[in-house]
């Protein structure tokens, strides 16, 4: 109860603040859930249940707030509350059926003509090794001469619910009670057409429990488009206190004429890498992996595009001993027109551990203010798991635009799975999204 009330609270502050901003953007989502999930209360067999959650998720930015300091002052909040109606999902994280959190809660503004940002409060930091860390904190960004920004960060590793920080207790993967780090970057702009450019960047981020180091990492970035229909991606990170990568990427994308579309790329990847350094979880992924592939896509005519990928995969052999080379692959074939999208796709995965051949068929159309979809997926497995060789998930929604920014929408979805011999689920959102606009003279 005490999160849900926190939650409102935080929400109505922010409410009194952004009436006296320029603009102000509101989304708010009720959403009612109904399926089944499996318990296992003893003895040899598990038990199915109902859980029907129904959540409340609500956000509000205010921009150009009004002040006498800051350029571009903005507040930005958000978070949810859900009940649970009947049992409670294996996924509340609480003993009670009432709970909630806050997403976000932030201050923005700039200073110094724009050339210095800063942040304070609960968001997600973005850059470079930091991997969308969520963190209670603060965070700055300078912009230098001659192409150079730089930015630094410091705070603590979100808490989920207000629970405990502790890196072995948080749902959070840099669990920690105390997070800094930063990135310098910079940018070399290429004349010609938008876009083309150098961009540079090296990071490093490290979270701490106590005295206990969860993660030290740093990175290193690159962007490159020397000319319109090429660009070069690249990235880099290393773990100092394991003394490995944790990651490498490298994407290159082409489009040599304006209908054909060419991407190839190489990711290497630590699993156990990912994870806080002290969570117990972290020696079950203990193997490197490694992908090589590529895909190309080409718009044939009237809104029609085929594409197809395929990646190599390099995966630690039975017993890891040795390596497993392992396959993956998808050929797509999309059409839009108007009011109605539609696409079949076909999907294949041989692994170490299983594979399978699976096919997909999705559409939608539009009605006006209506809409309804259907997607239907299924899939063959190389080798049986829990006694079964398929699965088949269909899923029918449909929606309308109703008045003043608001919207609602009806899904079902039901299946035959080798972990449920029926399964289903169906979902009723009601959405409501608006701008408001508020201009004074200055």
């Amino acid at each position: 109860m005490r999160h849900t009330k926190m939650i409102a609270t935080a929400l109505a502050l922010a409410a009194g603040v952004a009436v006296r901003a320029d603009t102000i953007d509101v989304s708010s989502t009720t959403l009612v859930m109904g399926g089944q999930q499996t318990r296992f209360r003893g003895g040899t067999g598990l038990e199915l249940v109902n859980v029907v959650p129904a959540y409340e998720i609500l956000s509000l930015a205010a921009r150009d707030v009004t002040n006498p300091v800051a350029n571009d002052l903005q507040l930005v909040m958000s978070g949810w509350g859900s009940w649970d109606i009947d049992h409670r999902r294996w996924d509340n994280g609480t003993s009670t059926n009432l709970t909630g959190d806050l997403q976000t809660g932030y201050v923005q503004g700039s200073l110094l003509d724009r050339h210095l940002t800063l942040r304070l409060g609960r968001a997600q930091v973005q850059t470079g090794v930091a991997r969308m860390l969520h963190l209670d904190g603060g965070e700055v960004i300078a912009v230098l001469p001659l192409g150079f920004r730089v930015s630094g960060y410091v705070g603590a590793p979100v808490a989920e619910r207000f629970a405990s920080r502790s890196g072995i207790r948080s749902w959070n993967p840099q669990g920690g009670d105390l997070a800094y780090g930063g990135r310098i970057a910079y940018s070399l702009p290429f004349a010609g057409e938008p876009g083309r450019g150098l961009d540079l960047g090296a990071s490093a981020n490290f979270v701490q429990d106590g005295s206990d180091p969860v993660r030290e990492e740093v990175g290193a970035d690159l962007r490159l488009q020397p000319i319109r229909d090429v660009t070069l991606l690249a990235f880099g990170a290393y773990n100092i206190d394991a003394g490995r990568y944790s990651e490498a990427s490298v994407l290159g994308t082409w489009t040599p004429i304006r209908k054909l579309h060419v991407s190839a790329d190489w990711h290497f990847y630590a699993p156990d890498l990912f994870l806080a350094r002290n969570s117990i979880l972290s020696v079950f992924s203990a193997s490197d992996r490694n992908q090589f592939g590529g895909g190309v896509a080409y718009d044939l005519f009237r809104g029609l595009t085929v594409a197809a990928n395929y990646h190599l995969q390099l995966e630690p052999g039975a017993e890891s001993v040795g390596t497993n080379y392992g396959h993956d692959a998808d050929v797509s074939l999309d059409w839009s027109r108007g009011a109605t999208s539609a696409g079949v796709q076909g999907l294949f995965l041989d692994a170490l551990e299983n594979g399978y051949w699976a096919g997909r068929v999705y559409g939608r159309q539009s009605f006006g203010r209506m809409f309804a979809a259907a997607d239907v997926i299924g899939h063959v497995f190389r080798e049986k798991v829990n006694g079964e060789d398929y699965a088949v998930t269909g899923t029918l929604s449909a929606g309308v635009e109703l008045i003043r920014g608001f919207s609602a929408v009806l899904s079902g979805r039901a299946g035959v799975t080798p972990y449920l011999e029926q399964t289903y689920d169906v979902m009723a959102k009601l959405v409501y999204n608006q701008t408001y606009v508020r201009r004074e003279v200055r």
